[in-house]
């Protein structure tokens, strides 16, 4: 049981740091449209709890894909587990992303980059899960 809560909370550190670079340092181009305007002082009051409540929200996941995978584990296609059976968890879970972000761009045509950036980052933070989990839970 201890091995769950580690390779989650593992899990959701490496998440969190994911996220970070994702929607720091990759997805700027064409977001400027969705960012709230804020003075040096707003986004100091801004920041603190915005990072934290991301924090707390990546180690919650991090801590439910492990019990997920726990429980599913032994109905995946990779049967000897591993990082190869994390993703593959992780990637059968972000279909049903895939399929409410790409249909949301149809009718939501000034959100399609905001749409796709969400769909490639929760693919990648899933992903990073999976191989975490997979890796340490074998």
């Amino acid at each position: 049981m201890s091995s769950i809560w580690v390779a989650g909370l593992i899990a959701g550190v490496l998440v969190y740091l994911a996220d970070w670079l994702l929607w720091s340092k990759v997805f700027t181009t064409g977001m400027d449209v969705y960012v709230t305007q804020m003075s040096p002082e707003e986004m100091k009051k801004f920041m603190g709890p915005a990072m934290a409540k991301s924090a707390v929200l990546s180690l919650v996941f991090g801590v439910l894909f492990a019990w997920f995978y726990g429980r599913f584990r032994g109905a995946l296609w990779v049967e000897s587990g591993g990082p190869l059976a994390g993703m593959e968890f992780a990637t059968v879970l972000w279909i049903p992303i895939l399929l409410a972000m790409v249909g949301s761009s149809v009718w939501y045509l000034k959100a399609r980059s905001l749409n796709m950036a969400t769909c490639w980052a929760w693919l990648i933070r899933m992903n990073a899960a999976g191989i975490v989990v997979g890796f340490l839970m074998r």
